[in-house]
């Protein structure tokens, strides 16, 4: 018995001291500037799409206007049935240009946005769109209006995520599922 602790006490130890030497650590997880970050962000962010079947004959169109902004990064799966979640999710490092275009992207070919996740769950340079790997009460409705606003060329990046942390309720606290989301 005594052995069996001893053996899973080292290898518990290794996986710690592996996860601290291979895990990013400091800026990089808070979505500030680093010294080792790419020169350019939109080079390093990537974009998982969920898209019904129907839209396949779409996928060039969709990958070229990504393209257009440099984000050569984009993962592309097609439910087999039915449609995905009408959710979208940004990691609070994305550019705000890069966003606007994925809102526009998930309007056009995802059914619209109904729902946002919290940015807290995201890596600083990642969307989301239309994702079912968060059960609902993760999903924050938002309004119409409300997307238009996130969609607003005049919002630079720090005051798009200033938004998108408002509408989430993350500039007060982290959310909680204990929580009803409130109705934006």
């Amino acid at each position: 018995m005594m052995r069996r602790w001893k053996r899973t006490t080292w290898i518990v130890g290794f996986s710690l001291i592996a996860l601290f030497i291979i895990a990013p650590s400091g800026p990089a997880w808070s979505g500030a500037e680093s010294p080792n970050a790419p020169a350019n962000p939109q080079s390093s962010t990537l974009i998982e799409i969920f898209l019904a079947k129907e839209r396949k004959p779409d996928l060039d169109a969709l990958r070229k206007e990504f393209e257009a902004l440099s984000v050569t990064r984009v993962n592309v799966q097609f439910f087999r049935l039915g449609h995905p979640p009408e959710n979208f999710a940004i990691g609070p490092g994305t550019p705000a240009e890069i966003a606007r275009l994925a809102l526009r992207m998930a309007n056009r070919y995802n059914d619209g946005v109904k729902y946002i996740l919290a940015q807290y769950r995201f890596f600083p340079n990642h969307i989301a769109i239309g994702t079912s790997a968060f059960d609902e009460a993760s999903q924050i409705p938002i309004t119409p209006e409300n997307v238009k606003r996130l969609a607003d060329p005049s919002l630079t990046t720090e005051e798009f995520h200033a938004l998108y942390r408002q509408l989430t309720g993350e500039d007060h606290r982290l959310p909680t599922y204990l929580d009803k989301p409130e109705k934006p």
